[in-house]
């Protein structure tokens, strides 16, 4: 069984109420400390840990490359991050765990050539449906998978948030040229979200739910393509339609 989810016994109102089994997705606080300050505390699943660390030191400006990372270490309830002596490491007032740390610093603008057909927005959404096994089988969690020209990496966590800060993390491992890649994934679009593909270079968001109005804002803004309403061969594009090959 999945690491990421468990069995439990459930009573079910009926006429005879009978123990059944059913499926949770499991969750965890972890905190994490980079360069022995604590720069938050998150609300997550234990899982693909490491991948989260990189990607959200990375889509939030931490860390401008892998090589700034020196080492990580996870432990059951805490997430330990040395980063390279000559990075001058500073925390921040955090007004939330996950999201849109730093609100202050100017947005960046997304530079790529990408183009999609439409085909491949719908296949690469039906492919993550099928490897996310936690979210098809509990909707406990959510899913996002970053989509390259020779890769398809899923990644699940109950944060909505953290689900795209492993696949940003994951991806920069795997070396992937975030600029010649798309995100697909469940949730809304939320501005914080649309800030983390915006500070790494990713160009087009992919989900089956709403943006939400400032969302959008950031999309047209940073110059990212946002699709949404995802459903039965047809969807809606938001922002910078140009990137989509109908």
């Amino acid at each position: 069984m999945n690491k990421m989810f468990r069995k439990t016994n459930i009573i079910k109102v009926k006429e005879k109420a009978q123990p059944t089994e059913d499926l949770v997705a499991i969750d965890a606080k972890m905190e994490l400390l980079v360069n022995g300050k604590l720069l938050g505390k998150f609300y997550l699943s234990p899982e693909d840990l490491e991948d989260f660390t990189i990607g959200y030191l990375l889509d939030e400006r931490y860390i401008n490359a892998l090589s700034d990372v020196k080492e990580i270490i996870i432990n059951s309830d805490t997430i330990k991050v040395s980063l390279s002596e000559n990075d001058n490491f500073k925390t921040d007032d955090l007004s939330c765990y996950d999201g849109w740390v730093h609100q202050d610093q100017p947005l960046s603008h997304v530079i790529s050539d990408l183009k999609v057909e439409k085909d491949k927005i719908i296949d690469s959404y039906q492919l993550l449906i099928e490897k996310a096994e936690v979210w098809s089988k509990t909707g406990g969690t959510h899913v996002a998978a970053l989509v390259s020209e020779d890769q398809f990496i899923v990644r699940e966590d109950v944060s909505r948030h953290v689900a795209v800060d492993k696949v940003i993390g994951a991806g920069l491992k795997a070396g992937i040229d975030f600029s010649e890649s798309f995100i697909v994934c469940s949730g809304r679009i939320p501005p914080d979200r649309v800030v983390k593909l915006a500070n790494v270079g990713i160009s087009i968001m992919v989900t089956k739910a709403a943006p939400t109005v400032e969302g959008l804002r950031i999309g047209d803004e940073t110059g990212i393509t946002l699709i949404g309403f995802l459903r039965d061969g047809r969807f809606n594009i938001y922002t910078h339609p140009h990137r989509i090959i109908l």
